[in-house]
């Protein structure tokens, strides 16, 4: 078959699979109760997040292991929808009514189904991905784990330390499993697109919203859902789980008395979003709090309120805490920064710097208005809820609204000092997407729907859908939309079935790994590491080298014999250099990176990478070459070049 056809196959197998794992979790906390398909396939990734944790700490993952996994949860999807077909079919005769009364409605479902299946179709395979983050550390994580059957130890990867607990590479291994590594943005942006606007229209439906006013808020989303991907880590996943979790504290069976339930999910959802990426944590964590907050305050019986809260928090930690024992054990860390740096270069006083170690005078001035902002913004808004609408209009309960925009404003800020203003855009980019859906929900459910209003009502629901519209384009740079391909573009491309790595390199690497006895270190910075076989060695790699190292950290512009001499006393004799094209990272090509001109963390990492390669590139002079295919060596460091 087709490899393209094969992997869109799988993509639409997944996303069953993940309704029907939703679709268990919402059974077994609700029982009486069943939620939407899109808010189903959201809690169905949570839940696989989470039990992807249990079976990384405990070496379980396999690829019988995640084939037997989805082939369960696409069944009992199956066998799920099969017993409501009738809910499913009334539905459809519901829709098909529609189409005959209003033929533009028919018309614009039409046009937003095929973008959809546009932007799913281009985001099936792929030939252009990040030859420094995803070939050293995004494609190498999942591949690890189907081989190995955990993340393991990488005590030399800073990715590993700051980047995530590992629930976004757990996923990938979804696509892994069948696919090769063409199509790991199978599930984010593909699946997750699909996903997203199943939750949009299952939250207007939740809301009352007319199907007119629905379908142009999915074109709205689907207008901006050209997700600025620098690597293959998860944007649209981020996405599904913030508005899904919004959803949960606006849902009417959190109003129930089932507290175990309620804490169960929300503990679910806030514990998935923390363990896909580390810069979700802050807003995450933010929303979590002040909904709660706002609970308990608005709470009549605030022994339940605070007994849910403290049940939720447990609950929360709990879920996230196989990912974290499991980064503990290769990084030194619980979690980074919150529970300590771990083995992060910064650590030994080097010349590894955090990121937020310089701010030029340019950036510092933006993070100056940007407090200004924040500190103003809150305030204003917790007027407008508390002044303008008042308590008598809308009662405290959970202040989901309120709670999101909070945890987006002050968590985008937490973000935006910590990592010193860099690729903000993109960090900040699910929460704005969830923004956009709220704010004109919210704006359409407030404006009181009498005579009088229907004009105003309708002149601010398309004004408040214009300017987010407006807001989320001008937050993309003209020159990062320039990265995007066009969706028609990659199907084109990727229907000739080109392999992205050719036999012959993954053989190359096979004989490179040979020449190593069994079971030894080898610490690698190569080209495309996540070729390596990691079952018959222990493989650390360096992906930004010296960002991340075992204590008391890898001696920077000492000298190569010092580095050797570190190396030998960690049981490290073995290591592997792409020597030809500097793995990736050619110095001739890239110093431009050491310009002022440049965000002070990617010229810290390239100062680094630099001079690492260059000892390197000197210890394969002085020292015994096991292995030289002209372009790759290894080096036994406890041999000179003679012996």
């Amino acid at each position: 078959m087709n490899y393209y056809l094969l992997s869109f196959a799988w993509g639409i197998c997944i996303l069953v699979s993940l309704i029907g794992w939703g679709g268990a979790v919402n059974r077994i906390l609700f029982p009486d109760y069943r939620v939407d398909w899109g808010q189903r396939a959201a809690w169905g990734i949570a839940w696989s997040v989470i039990f992807g944790g249990l079976l990384n700490v405990t070496w379980t993952i396999s690829q019988a292991t995640i084939l037997i996994y989805i082939c369960l949860g696409a069944l009992y999807g199956i066998i799920d929808a099969w017993g409501n077909k009738t809910s499913i079919a009334d539905d459809l005769n519901r829709l098909i009514n529609a189409f005959k009364e209003n033929i533009f409605f028919a018309i614009g479902t039409v046009i937003a189904c095929l973008m959809t299946a546009v932007q799913y179709s281009g985001s099936v395979s792929w030939h252009k991905f990040n030859l420094h983050d995803d070939y050293h550390a995004y494609f190498v994580f999942p591949h690890k784990m189907l081989q190995i059957g955990s993340l393991g130890s990488d005590p030399f990867s800073e990715r590993r330390l700051v980047s995530a607990l590992g629930g976004q590479s757990f996923l990938h291994t979804f696509s892994l499993s069948v696919l090769d590594e063409r199509s790991l943005y199978l599930i984010d942006p593909g699946c997750a697109l699909i996903i997203m606007i199943g939750l949009i229209i299952g939250y207007c439906q939740q809301k009352k919203i007319s199907k007119n006013s629905t379908l142009m808020i999915v074109f709205g989303f689907l207008s901006i859902s050209r997700v600025p991907h620098i690597n293959i880590t998860g944007i649209l996943i981020a996405v599904c789980l913030f508005l899904s979790l919004f959803r949960v504290f606006e849902g009417e069976h959190l109003k129930g008395t089932n507290i175990e339930s309620n804490a169960a999910i929300i503990g679910l959802l806030a514990a998935a979003i923390c363990a896909l990426k580390s810069t979700f944590i802050p807003p995450c964590i933010i929303l979590f709090t002040c909904s709660y907050f706002f609970y308990i305050l608005g709470s009549h019986i605030k022994r339940k309120a605070i007994y849910e809260f403290c049940l939720a928090s447990i609950l929360l930690a709990m879920f996230i805490l196989p990912w974290s024992i499991s980064l503990y054990q290769s990084s030194g860390t619980l979690l980074y920064p919150i529970f300590g740096r771990g083995f992060h270069g910064s650590v030994y006083g080097g010349s590894v710097k955090l990121p937020n170690s310089e701010i030029p005078p340019n950036l510092a001035i933006q993070l100056t208005l940007y407090a200004i902002l924040t500190i103003i913004s809150i305030p204003t808004v917790l007027a407008i809820r508390f002044g303008i609408i008042g308590l008598g209009k809308k009662p405290i309960f959970r202040e989901a609204t309120l709670s999101i925009f909070i945890g987006a404003v002050t968590g985008n800020a937490v973000i935006l000092f910590s990592t010193g203003g860099s690729d903000i855009y993109r960090y900040s980019y699910p929460l704005l997407v969830v923004m956009f859906v709220i704010l004109i929900s919210v704006l359409g459910e407030n404006i009181p729907p009498n005579n009088l209003n229907i004009k105003i009502k309708k002149n601010a629901f398309s004004g408040a859908l214009i300017l987010a519209f407006l807001v989320a384009l001008g937050f993309q740079s003209y020159k990062n939309l320039g990265k995007f391909q066009n969706p028609l573009d990659r199907i084109s491309r990727r229907l000739n079935n080109l392999p992205l790595v050719i036999p012959q390199e993954r053989d190359k690497y096979a004989r490179m790994l040979d020449s190593v006895p069994e079971k030894e270190i080898v610490l690698t910075r190569l080209d495309k590491p996540f070729l390596m076989n990691f079952r018959k060695h222990t493989i650390w790699i360096a992906d930004y080298p010296g960002g991340a190292s075992l204590p008391p950290g890898m001696p920077s512009f000492k000298g190569e014999e010092k580095l050797a001499d570190y190396l030998i006393s960690k049981s490290i004799k073995y290591v592997a250099y792409s020597y030809a094209n500097e793995a990736n990272f050619p110095k001739k090509s890239l110093q431009v990176r050491l310009s002022p001109k440049w965000p002070f963390w990617l010229r810290n990492q390239a100062l680094n990478t630099f001079e690492f390669q260059d000892s390197l590139q000197k210890l394969g002079e002085s020292r015994k070459r096991i292995y030289d295919d002209g372009e790759n060596f290894v080096i036994d460091l406890s041999r000179n070049k003679n012996q």
